[in-house]
């Protein structure tokens, strides 16, 4: 019966000794959360309060309401505040898509369109020196064995199909070729630059000879109207893709088609009733027109800026490399078959006449 009193204070100390381990515990736990916390996004600001302390107790400077002191006073010894994340300026997507809207929308140096008028310029200037004296008007006597000129009975002479652009027959079709490039290439190369226009121009060319070749199969080709022909169709690809960002666009589309329409008044005129003075001249190949203007339209749509990103213009770009990639490979290989046939058949004439000889006794 003695030993009762020690007992219960043994019972009584372990009891305090518990209370005290669970009140370290967690308090250990409370700060283990609050320096995780402070690894995250999140910013966490520790104050410490008590019920006795004033708004001067703080470790971070703020104010202490009377509710702040009640709230810390009921909660116990933490007050804990917390501040929304500071936004990352230094990969901002808006700043991202400005820097790409001014790369696409920069200007370029019309190197092309200056180069080639150029060369064309002095290729003529080159061949009215060397050539006989001729009227200023009068065509000028192109040699049908030159290297340049397009002669489809020379298709295998793959270069022929783009050199013949650098010939023109006399000045007024060389002045109008080179105005109507300058006047119609350059902007469009300021603002597409200098590699899409290239391959519009030489589409054109190309397709040209390629029309010509299978059309009319016994013309021989010269100037630079395929080309200057593609670029007036990629203004409307251009309009049509960039209608809505461009101050313009009814402006130039006027033009062209006042241009168009004035050219091809001026070939009925010349075709059919009889033109006068221009009749002496040679005949203008409207096929190489018309498919110069075929690949520049569909080549515009494939190469050319497109600033607004329409759905349905998607569509619009395959559509435009089914046609072209159709209409191109048959005339290649249309032009292929010809040539082969044109060779077997001239080789078979030259057996057939080498036979008929010796039957009648010549060799």
């Amino acid at each position: 019966m003695e030993n009762h009193p020690t007992q219960n204070v043994n019972e009584t100390k372990v009891e305090v000794e518990l209370e005290k381990e669970t009140e370290k515990e967690a308090v250990e736990k409370v700060d283990t959360d609050s320096s995780a916390e402070e690894h995250s996004k999140e910013t966490i600001i520790d104050i410490p309060c008590n019920s006795n302390s004033n708004s001067h107790s703080s470790s971070y400077d703020t104010d202490c309401s009377t509710a702040s002191s009640t709230c810390c006073t009921r909660q116990g010894e933490h007050i804990y505040m917390q501040r929304d994340p500071v936004p990352d300026t230094h990969h901002l997507p808006e700043a991202e898509d400005l820097g790409l809207l001014k790369y696409e929308h920069r200007k370029h140096w019309p190197w092309f369109i200056l180069v080639i008028s150029i060369i064309e310029i002095a290729i003529f200037a080159y061949d009215r020196y060397t050539m006989p004296a001729q009227n200023f008007g009068l065509p000028v006597p192109i040699p049908s064995d030159s290297v340049l000129v397009y002669r489809p009975d020379r298709r295998l002479q793959v270069w022929r199909f783009f050199s013949y652009m650098f010939l023109h027959a006399n000045w007024f079709h060389l002045g109008f070729n080179i105005v109507i490039q300058l006047f119609f290439g350059i902007p469009l190369e300021v603002m597409h630059g200098t590699a899409r226009i290239g391959i519009i121009y030489m589409a054109g060319v190309f397709a040209g000879s390629l029309g010509t070749s299978v059309v009319d199969s016994e013309v021989f080709l010269v100037g630079a109207s395929g080309g200057v022909y593609a670029l007036l169709a990629a203004h409307l690809a251009n309009i049509t893709l960039n209608y809505a960002h461009m101050k313009s666009a009814s402006t130039q589309l006027g033009s062209v088609v006042i241009f168009v329409s004035c050219d091809l008044g001026y070939a009925l005129y010349t075709q059919y009733f009889d033109g006068g003075a221009f009749v002496k001249g040679p005949q203008v190949s409207y096929i190489a027109h018309l498919t110069g203007a075929l690949a520049g339209l569909t080549i515009g749509f494939l190469v050319l800026k497109n600033f607004g990103h329409r759905e349905y213009e998607q569509l619009i770009w395959w559509l435009a490399l089914g046609v072209y990639c159709a209409f191109t490979v048959f005339a290649i290989v249309f032009n292929l078959i010809n040539t082969v046939t044109a060779q077997l058949m001239e080789e078979q004439g030259e057996v057939i006449t080498q036979h008929l000889l010796h039957d009648l006794g010549v060799s």
